[in-house]
């Protein structure tokens, strides 16, 4: 690979192509590829073209896997990382010319993504901006503050706590229990400042990820649209979007039980298994692969042959757009996309997998007829 300061060692490839990085290891290399070209020196064109053509060759022995899982996993992975080459070739003009008027174009193409956004309401009142340059807050149960140790209010008597988020906002919290809560854009939770000597119960809107402090003396209950949740100490995700016709529980670890509440029905969900249910409908349950649910947690979609319809949902709530994808929605996109992209290269990325072609006016995500 070509000598480049910070670049992906080979080894580190091998590893992000075998399946075998961490969270961490996957970050550097998305991220080198997203920003290969801000450190001010530059690649020659042979160096880049010799860089993607040994990642192309790796991507020929990728179909020689056996597990399906594993497969999926790798072929996604890789599936990115041509994507976003072809996204630095395309923004340093070593694509022909001739094709660039086929590409994302039209002001609005570089809508920024989301970022920590979020606001506080104690007791129904006046929501205020919470600090984003902060890595979440603290609920304990004399008051609320940073988790540098920075106070926001004093807690003198028991109150109700609402924590939202806006869209292109993400957020982290910490209940006074200790459980630890990731909320996705467009979502809130609700909760006492002290819970219950019996029991600890919270309110949750859009998608929430809980990892659940222990406790078998005091159940966790979660109250989401069409699902309570039943739960002693585990982790797990919550997408309960009101645009869904559907509430989705997805198990990480531990066990929990999912019941519908209009309904007298409970189903008990082992790790891995999601449960599925609407207003009128029993929770149905079914395997599912974990890391694609809560990938936004760390920073990445995941996609799995997911329809494109669903994936702009996504879209629309990380970037703060509207999206239509026309006569594409039904397409299915398959691919691992990191959240700290910026618009332009999202579309980009759908573009080389896909075909479909984007025009942006504004906030407006459209496509080319």
């Amino acid at each position: 690979m070509a000598n480049h300061k910070d670049s992906i060692k080979k080894e580190l490839l091998d590893k992000y192509i075998s399946g075998n990085c961490t969270e961490f290891e996957k970050g550097q290399v998305e991220g080198w590829y997203l920003n290969i070209n801000t450190d001010g020196k530059d690649l020659s064109d042979a160096e880049i073209i010799d860089d993607l053509i040994e990642i192309q060759g790796k991507l020929n022995l990728i179909t020689k896997k056996k597990d399906k899982k594993g497969t999926f996993l790798l072929l996604a992975a890789a599936s990115i990382i041509v994507a976003l080459c072809f996204v630095f070739l395309w923004n340093n003009k070593i694509v022909p010319q001739k094709n660039r008027t086929q590409n994302v174009v039209t002001k609005g193409e570089n809508v920024m993504p989301g970022s920590n956004k979020a606001y506080l309401s104690l007791d129904g009142q006046a929501s205020i901006p919470l600090d984003e340059y902060n890595n979440g807050i603290v609920s304990s149960n004399s008051s609320i503050h940073y988790a540098d140790g920075t106070k926001i209010s004093e807690l003198n008597v028991a109150q109700s706590v609402t924590i939202s988020t806006p869209a292109a906002g993400q957020f982290q919290v910490t209940l006074p229990d200790g459980t630890k809560v990731w909320l996705n854009a467009l979502s809130s939770i609700s909760f006492p400042s002290v819970f219950d000597k019996s029991e600890r119960k919270v309110s949750i809107k859009g998608e929430v990820y809980f990892d659940v402090f222990r406790d078998e003396k005091k159940p966790f209950t979660v109250n989401a649209d069409r699902q309570v949740i039943e739960v002693l100490g585990t982790s797990f995700n919550v997408n309960s979007y009101e645009d869904n016709d559907n509430t989705y529980t997805t198990l990480i670890s531990g066990s929990l039980a999912v019941k519908n509440p209009s309904l007298d029905n409970k189903v008990i969900l082992k790790p891995g298994q999601q449960a599925v249910s609407n207003i009128n409908s029993l929770p149905k349950v079914s395997s599912v692969n974990v890391e694609e649910i809560y990938s936004w947690k760390d920073g990445m979609y995941i996609l799995n042959n997911e329809p494109l319809n669903e994936f702009a949902k996504k879209i629309e709530r990380w970037y703060d757009v509207k999206v239509d994808m026309g006569k594409h929605g039904s397409k299915r996109l398959s691919a691992i996309i990191p959240r700290n992209a910026i618009l332009s290269e999202v579309l980009a990325a759908i573009e080389l997998k896909t075909g479909i072609k984007f025009y942006v006016e504004e906030r407006r995500v459209m496509v080319k007829s």
